[in-house]
């Protein structure tokens, strides 16, 4: 089974994985467009946990890998490049990926971080689109073809269904970069006050 599913929350990614698991459905893969590949399972005794990780180097990857490797977790999902690694564990006994309370924090610290960026980027390439803001008011105005509301007929069909696509992104594009901005910062501020409640 494949899924595609868009979060902006960690812990309610794992909480909806490991709730997949429950239902008989096995994470087998997932890639950097959030497209989640499944496998029947009968084993509901597993859990699954993410970490939120960066690496210099392939060689600190592997390290990395190697280290959960030796406890009993199994890589699904997550690259040296990626933001997110998944991790699967057959026993649920054993079900914490963070064996003491630094290394949850840092793990908050991480993803704080990660969250960070993201809200300082999208805000960034909102506002350098809203420069030219015409367009971002009302959609007819993202229409660039001259003359095409005094187009008729089939002539004006034509044209408005041609751009039509291209209005839709010229005036969606910066109101999701905002929101994606807004979310990130909310994010943000969640995993601080996690992190202020663990000290």
């Amino acid at each position: 089974m494949i899924k595609f599913k868009v979060f902006s929350n960690a812990h309610k990614e794992e909480q909806w994985l490991n709730k997949m698991l429950q239902n008989g459905w096995q994470l087998k893969s997932v890639n950097a467009f959030n497209v989640y590949s499944f496998e029947k399972t009968s084993n509901k005794e597993q859990i699954l946990r993410l970490d939120c990780q960066s690496f210099a180097s392939e060689q600190k990857f592997q390290q990395y890998k190697a280290l959960y490797e030796e406890f009993g977790w199994v890589h699904l999902g997550g690259s040296r490049l990626s933001t997110l690694q998944y991790w699967l564990n057959s026993n649920s006994i054993d079900d914490l990926l963070f064996s003491d309370q630094f290394s949850e924090k840092h793990y908050l610290h991480r993803l704080r971080k990660i969250y960070g960026v993201y809200a300082c980027f999208s805000l960034f390439i909102t506002f350098c689109l809203f420069q030219n803001s015409a367009h971002f008011l009302t959609i007819k105005d993202a229409y660039y073809t001259p003359g095409l509301w005094d187009k008729n007929g089939f002539d004006f069909l034509g044209a408005f269904l041609f751009e039509t696509p291209l209005a839709i992104t010229r005036f969606g594009s910066p109101w999701l970069m905002l929101i994606f901005g807004l979310v990130s910062i909310n994010m943000y501020f969640k995993y601080k006050r996690e992190i202020d409640k663990s000290v």
